[in-house]
Order: C-alpha cells, then sequence, then structure tokens
C-alpha cells in the first residue's frame, strides 16, 4: 500500500484536459473515433475480412474478459498477420492509466484513465475485507445533474464515455485483482457521470459486460445507479432483465430534492414512483436477486430529522425497496454540508425499519483518496 495521499504517475506529468463550462457538452469530434475490441459488429467485420476461423476470435475473447490477459496476449490467439493488422482498424488501449491512488486505511485504490482523447475519468477498485472485490466504474466525464454536495457536479458535463470505454475500465482493475489473486466479481455503475444520461453508451456496455460471448457478468452482479429517469429506467429493466437498480433519492420531500438533486425537476414526481414501482415489480432471475435499492444521502441538519423519515416511508410505502443510508463523504468546494453523526443516523435508521423498511447504512471506502461516494472529479 502507498501512503495517503500519495499518487503514482504512470504517464508523467501531462496538462488536465481542457474543460467546459457546467453542462455544456462539447463539440464533436471531427473525426469518429476508432473502434474498439469490445466492438462486436466491427470484429466480426474484421474477421469475416481475413477469413479466420471464429474459434480464434472465442479464444481471444476468452483471454480478455474471462483470465483478463494482457491485450498483446490475447491477440495472440488470432495468429501473427491478423494480431498486426488488428492496430490499423481498433484502438487497442482505449483508456491508459495516468495516475494511481491507494488508500491507507482500506482496500481501495482509484485509477485515474486517460481517453485518447486527452479526457480523464476515474475507476475504483473496491477490495472488501470479505474478499470480495468489486469496481465502481463511470459513464460519462463530468455529470450534468447538479448536486450540490457531489464533486463530480461541479464539472459539468464534458463528454459521454462509450461503450467500449465503459467496458475497459472493467479490464483495466480485473487484470491488476487477477495480479492480486482476487477475482473481479461485482461492478457498480456509481462513478463519474449520471448512467441514463448516457443511455446509448451504457447498453452498449451492458451487452458487453452481460453476453455470453463477452464478459458474461450474472446480471445480478452489476448495480447501476441513477438520479432517477424514468423511462429510462423502464428501459433499463426490461431489456437487461435481472440488473440491478438503484435511486438516488436523497429525500422524498419534492422541494427539497429539487434542491438536492436539481436535474430531477425535469420529471414529474409522480411519475418518478410510478418507475420505481414498475422497476420494483420486475420478475426476479435469481433466487438471490435483491429489491431496488433507494440511496439516501445523510446531510446534518438537511434531510436526517423525523420528517424527512416519515416523509421516506410514506413515499416507498408499498414498494419493495432497500434503503441504504450513506455516510456524506465532504468535498472541498461545500465546507458548509455535514455528515450527520452515527448516533443521528442510528435513529434515522431505526424509524425506518420500525416501519417495515429494510434499511441498511453505507459503510463507504477510499474517502482519504477522494474516491467515496461523490469525490470523484477532474479538476
Amino acid at each position: 500500500m502507498r501512503g495517503r495521499g500519495q499518487v503514482t504517475s504512470m504517464q508523467g506529468a501531462e496538462d488536465e484536459s481542457t474543460g467546459m463550462a457546467a453542462g455544456n457538452r462539447p463539440p464533436g469530434p471531427t473525426a469518429p473515433p476508432r473502434a474498439t475490441l469490445h466492438d462486436a459488429v466491427a470484429l466480426e467485420a474484421f474477421r469475416r475480412r481475413w477469413r479466420l476461423d471464429p474459434d480464434r476470435i472465442r479464444r481471444m475473447r476468452y483471454a480478455l474478459y474471462h483470465t483478463h490477459e494482457s491485450v498483446t496476449s490475447a491477440l495472440a490467439r488470432l495468429g501473427d498477420a491478423a494480431a498486426a493488422a488488428l492496430p490499423d482498424s481498433f484502438d487497442l488501449a482505449p483508456l491508459a492509466i495516468a495516475e494511481r491512488h491507494d488508500s491507507s486505511l482500506d482496500g481501495s485504490s482509484k485509477f485515474v484513465l486517460r481517453a485518447a482523447d486527452g479526457a480523464k475519468l476515474e475507476t475504483v477498485l473496491l477490495r472488501s475485507h470479505t474478499g470480495r472485490t468489486a469496481a465502481c466504474v463511470s459513464t460519462q466525464v463530468g455529470c450534468r445533474a447538479g448536486c450540490p454536495f457531489c464533486a463530480t457536479a461541479r464539472m459539468g458535463l464534458r463528454r459521454d464515455l462509450s461503450g467500449g470505454e465503459i467496458v475497459e475500465q472493467a479490464l483495466v482493475v480485473a487484470r491488476i485483482a487477477r495480479d492480486e489473486g482476487r477475482r473481479l466479481r461485482n461492478l457498480v455503475f456509481m462513478g463519474m457521470g449520471e448512467p441514463l444520461d448516457n443511455e446509448r453508451g451504457l447498453h452498449e456496455a451492458m451487452e458487453c459486460l452481460l453476453g455470453p460471448s463477452g464478459c458474461h457478468f450474472p446480471p445480478r452482479r452489476l448495480l447501476v445507479s441513477t438520479v432517477g429517469v424514468p423511462d429510462a429506467m423502464r428501459r433499463l429493466v426490461e431489456r437487461f432483465p435481472g440488473v440491478q437498480l438503484a435511486l438516488s433519492l436523497h429525500s422524498a420531500r419534492p422541494d427539497l430534492r429539487a434542491k438536492l438533486v436539481p436535474w430531477s425537476r425535469k420529471y414529474d414526481w409522480q411519475e418518478l414512483r410510478e418507475a420505481l414501482f414498475h422497476v420494483a415489480r420486475q420478475p426476479t432471475v435469481h433466487r438471490h436477486q435483491g429489491p431496488v435499492m433507494i440511496e439516501h444521502l445523510l446531510l446534518e441538519g438537511v434531510n436526517d430529522g423525523p420528517e424527512d423519515a416519515l416523509a421516506l416511508i410514506d413515499y416507498l410505502q408499498g414498494i419493495r425497496v432497500h434503503v441504504n443510508l450513506i455516510p456524506y463523504n465532504p468535498v472541498p468546494h461545500a465546507p458548509d454540508w455535514k455528515p450527520t453523526a452515527r448516533s443521528a443516523r442510528d435513529v434515522f435508521a431505526q424509524r425506518l425499519r420500525d416501519a417495515g423498511l429494510f434499511t441498511t447504512i453505507r459503510y463507504s471506502m477510499g474517502a482519504d483518496i477522494q474516491a467515496a461516494c461523490g469525490q470523484l472529479v477532474q479538476r
């Protein structure tokens, strides 16, 4: 483990990627980006052009997605000539590790990854004391949800990540976990960005992560966290049955939620509840399938009082949910926000439990390296 706050530079010092005004998308690229190896259509076209045995592609994919070998090692399954031709058609390394930060408090590591256009994003590897290994991946560079307690929101939205860039994050940390004798078990889409604001990239990544010719993750081991996009929530659970969904609610009082999650003003309050009910009613595909998760960040004197608990109980009445209370992780730009004291968190949680809501309090990892919930940002 490296010491607290210590940074390992992987690529040498470079300038930060150019920022954009908050909420603005950058202009489109002058040329379309090259396909990645995670693009099944482009890879099949390459196979046909080179008249490769489909089994060679299958073995290459197995090396990438299951044994988590290096790209060079995986490409060796194609034969020398085809492997040498791939770089002309594919971006073989869509993300490179620019920095690594290792926690001195828990088993987490944050990676700053650089894309081909210089944009930077963050991915977190989480090592539980139980032995379970998970990755927190990003879906956008920045975010436009505008939550005032979140560091990523300060960036605004710079651009969406492609499906290939989302998948590549999982493979980068999976290789590191493999070298440590671990296996990546769970993926949570709780990194930078709002996943359902990049529905195309998210769905493309899901096809590869869940598909039998890709990573073939069990759906229940993927969790998508959203601030609430009703129609997109429905589409996600219908297209990818069994994938877990988490709603970052933070308050069941509409006026307060509009302040804590400004983007939520775009959607009708009752429509969001109906979408939540629709998701919770979906049939489970596995006996361990859990209910939809409700994420509630606790801020001292803001949303942690008895009236907040009662509003949450009323809003979730009749819906099968798991309430996850999140301790606030301080960020530099919001010094006035304070985390709810542990004793008050316990009281809040007990009110929900007494009302019949399954409730847990999250243990956040990576706070000392700015890798915990709400702390991911590229300044």
